[in-house]
């Protein structure tokens, strides 16, 4: 079934635009690569503007927004609902789902953890940020020794690196990898 459609004068004609008005420009980025993957997998079975409606109600519930309400998605782009639901639906079956919220809540936890942690040893203090014993559990080991060692051992560089990692490992499990990887290309 084709959605081909002369778009009105008011519609929105990008997915940058759309973020934009409803809030949510960050997950430009993340819309525009689901839109292409949405793209290969309907070939021209929908408008552009649809694939960007269905796109960024994907990359909103995967990121730290709330999911974009389908009617304003759809009044933005003035697009029908229906075929939008449905190209998020084909978009949500072909791409891996994020990770778990207990994961993404433990890698967010870890992140904060090794932010902190960096800000003590760049502002050249001499203990690491205070930790009572129950915020330990189920840090990842080597975080927690971090917060063990005395800051003047710890290497800045190393850390900064190891909080990129971390921070890409907290996109690509809110994200799911597929999505990260069309993201990343």
């Amino acid at each position: 079934m084709s959605q081909h459609r002369i778009r009105s004068p008011g519609a929105v004609s990008t997915v940058e635009d759309a973020a934009e008005q409803l809030g949510c420009s960050d997950v430009t980025d993340v819309a525009r690569a689901a839109a292409r993957h949405a793209a290969c997998q309907l070939g021209d079975e929908y408008t552009d503007a649809v694939l960007a409606a269905a796109a960024l109600r994907l990359a909103t519930a995967r990121g730290r927004h709330q999911t974009v309400p389908i009617d304003a998605v759809c009044q933005q782009f003035e697009v029908d609902q229906s075929a939008v639901a449905a190209v998020e639906s084909v978009l949500v079956d072909t791409l891996q789902p994020p990770a778990s919220p207990e994961t993404v809540r433990h890698l967010r936890r870890t992140v904060i953890t090794v932010r902190e942690l960096l800000a003590a040893v760049e502002s050249d203090r001499s203990c690491a940020p205070y930790r009572p014993g129950t915020a330990l559990e189920g840090l990842d080991p080597a975080v927690a020794s971090l917060l063990e060692q005395p800051l003047d051992q710890l290497d800045e560089v190393e850390l900064r690196a190891h909080l990129e990692r971390l921070e890409a490992d907290l996109r690509m499990a809110r994200l799911g990898v597929d999505l990260y990887l069309l993201v990343a290309e």
